[in-house]
């Protein structure tokens, strides 16, 4: 305690009262280790200060001087501030060794150490996940690599031997056709089906002669019979001479559709490829849909009647007007649709939508027994309000780009009386990847289908904007697959200069390829010069016969060296190959590196590509390499002949 005298203001001199400075309870209860200094007038106390209480060390002032530096004074009076004779005294403050033992801490040393544990720890765990991630990637892209690898090589090493079975049917065909007379087996498959139209004709006539009780009619007629007859002889006698070639022919065109079932199996999976590495490229233009529908539905009524199958076609529209929503139809035909519905077109793939609407029609008459039922609705619904309106931008084949306002939906539905599908396969169907499969026999669709045609129309599907769906009351219970897309309200007019754009450079393209052909035509000899290359004797010889039953002149080579050597030999005695069909797996050397250097030649002839290696970055290989276009195996004929017609490698 500290008692100050103070005095008035005017007269210091006289003594009014103390003024009490009280020190105690000036620190907290559990501060130590601080030696505070009392100093004034010449004088010095000191105090220690223990758990918050000051006590009394002696008269003087015994702080550790090694802290001067951190002393702390507030001053407790001046001089003659509260009485003329009154000193100034000062109140300091030093902190002690047991002081800072007692604040000493290792806070954050520990909270340093924390931070930097913390720290390295995320990051390990940081560069585990980046590890595993990675990893993870590595093994998706070796597997995706190992499938593409193993897909190419079943696509080679199957590819190749049916190319020599489907080559070797053809021939026969071929020769089978040639006895009969005919040059090819599409003149042949003509004859026969007019002669079984006459022979049902004629049977037709011979049942209603029958019911026929009178004697002299039933003579008359019988006449007419046996001159009608003996009109249709030459044919009769050619089918009667002949049966055991027509069967043979027959066998042959059955062996040759599942050898071409195996084939297509083939080109599902690499769609499925493309679909699943996202690399099936669209050629879009603007199709009519509603014709498109009607013409692929024609495509399938002689193998419904061959099944005995009921198989219609239904059109309808909906359309909404002042709040109420309207059915038009049924109509059977689409030219029965308005005109402006018919205006309402897709743009899409044309190819890539036929096969989506072949894939699961044939799947609806191949599961449905006979005599049951397959329909195929088809119904456009519009924008219902103007909010739906949506606008999409297009680049179309050819290059250019289009926009076109969305108009409404084309819902495509086929219906059957089937197999069926249970719960499990349809929820298979919405799974990606493949999962969304069925390789199980005990699994399949009546012991037939995988789902793979169907996983790919999905995926094609999608990349139209659309979708597709399924529904089944169960197995034998009948089934149906519906896609939708969006349409587009496109005029005749619009969509005719749309295609015109979008074909200009192939129109002018083909005036070029015209051009050379007219100029081809003045000095190229009669007839074509091909030159077969394929390690395969038997393709070889194949295909050698196939092509000069056409009328071309073949020389083979088993390699791509032997390629080589031929085109450069042909070269030099001016007697130019016009085509050269080139196999991609080959000893010695492969095709492309043969196509590399016979374009190295600058030796302007025709390469084609015929391989069984279809994946997409093959075929993009082969063509970087100089061939003109790439064919799959086995090889269709028509194809090549199409082929050669569009670049001009056509005989006088």
């Amino acid at each position: 305690m500290i008692l100050q005298p103070i005095c008035p203001a005017d007269d210091p001199h006289i003594l009014t009262g103390f003024v009490a400075i009280n020190l105690e309870n000036l620190f907290a209860d559990k501060v130590s280790g601080i030696h505070c200094v009392i100093k004034g007038n010449g004088q010095a106390y000191s105090y220690n200060v223990t758990d918050g209480m000051a006590t009394f060390s002696g008269e003087g002032d015994f702080h550790q001087e090694d802290y001067n530096s951190l002393e702390r004074c507030v001053v407790l009076t001046d001089n003659e501030r509260y009485y003329v004779e009154s000193p100034r005294y000062t109140f300091c403050m030093y902190p002690t060794d047991i002081f800072f033992e007692s604040y000493q801490t290792n806070n954050p040393r520990v909270f340093a150490i924390g931070t930097i544990c913390t720290i390295v720890l995320t990051s390990l765990l940081f560069l585990m996940y980046e590890f595993f991630v990675r990893r993870d990637a590595m093994k998706k892209e070796e597997l995706l690599q190992a499938k593409r690898r193993f897909m190419r090589f079943v696509s080679h090493e199957v590819r190749t031997p049916l190319s020599a079975v489907c080559m070797g049917l053809d021939v026969l065909q071929n020769e089978i056709s040639t006895s009969f007379g005919f040059q090819t087996t599409d003149e042949l498959e003509c004859w026969i089906q007019g002669h079984k139209a006459k022979a049902e004709t004629i049977a037709e006539e011979e049942a209603e002669t029958e019911t026929t009780n009178e004697l002299k009619a039933l003579d008359a007629e019988e006449t007419e019979t046996v001159s009608t007859k003996t009109e249709t002889k030459e044919p009769e006698t050619i089918l009667m001479s002949n049966k055991e070639a027509l069967e043979w022919y027959e066998i042959a065109k059955d062996i040759q559709s599942n050898t071409q079932t195996s084939v297509n199996v083939l080109n599902d999976f690499l769609n499925y490829d493309k679909i699943e590495s996202d690399t099936l490229e669209l050629e879009l233009t603007v199709v009519p849909i509603w014709s498109i529908i009607e013409e692929i539905f024609k495509e399938f009524k002689l193998n419904a009647e061959k099944k005995n199958i009921y198989l219609d076609l239904i059109f309808a529209t909906v359309s909404k007007h002042k709040g109420q929503i309207s059915v038009e139809g049924p109509f059977t035909r689409h030219t029965a649709l308005s005109k402006e519905v018919r205006e309402h077109k897709l743009v899409g793939d044309s190819v890539r939508i036929s096969q989506v609407l072949r894939n699961l029609i044939s799947n609806a008459i191949e599961f449905t027994p006979i005599h049951g039922c397959v329909s195929l609705h088809a119904k456009w619904i519009p924008q219902l309000t103007a909010e739906d309106e949506i606008t999409d931008d297009f680049v179309m084949k050819g290059g250019s780009k289009e926009t076109f306002k969305r108009s409404g939906t084309v819902v495509v539905s086929i219906y059957d009386t089937g197999a069926g599908i249970s719960s499990k396969q349809i929820k298979k169907l919405y799974l990606s990847g493949i999962d969304g499969l069925q390789f199980s026999a005990t699994d399949l669709q009546a012991g037939k289908g995988s789902g793979l045609g169907v996983h790919i129309a999905k995926g094609i599907m999608e990349q139209h904007n659309g979708t597709l769906y399924a529904e089944s009351g169960g197995l034998g219970r009948g089934s149906s697959f519906t896609i939708t897309f969006p349409l587009h309200h496109i005029p005749n007019k619009r969509a005719q200069s749309s295609i015109l754009r979008s074909s200009l450079r192939e129109a002018k393209k083909l005036e070029e390829e015209e051009e050379k052909e007219e100029e081809k035509e003045e000095t190229q000899p009669n007839p074509l010069r091909v030159l077969v290359v394929d390690d395969a004797p038997s393709i070889r010889k194949l295909l050698c016969r196939l092509l000069e039953k056409r009328g071309f002149v073949c020389d083979q080579a088993m390699d791509g060296k032997q390629a080589v050597d031929r085109a450069s030999e042909s070269n030099e005695s001016k007697k130019f190959y016009d085509a050269i069909l080139l196999d991609y797996e080959m000893p010695e050397m492969n095709g492309p590196e043969a196509a590399k250097i016979i374009r190295g030649m600058d030796v302007d002839v025709f390469i084609v590509g015929i391989t069984g290696n279809l994946m997409s970055e093959d075929v993009d290989y082969f063509l970087s390499c100089g061939a003109n276009a790439v064919l799959p195996k086995p090889l269709n004929m028509k194809d090549l002949e199409g082929l050669m017609v569009e670049h001009g490698v056509v005989s006088i």
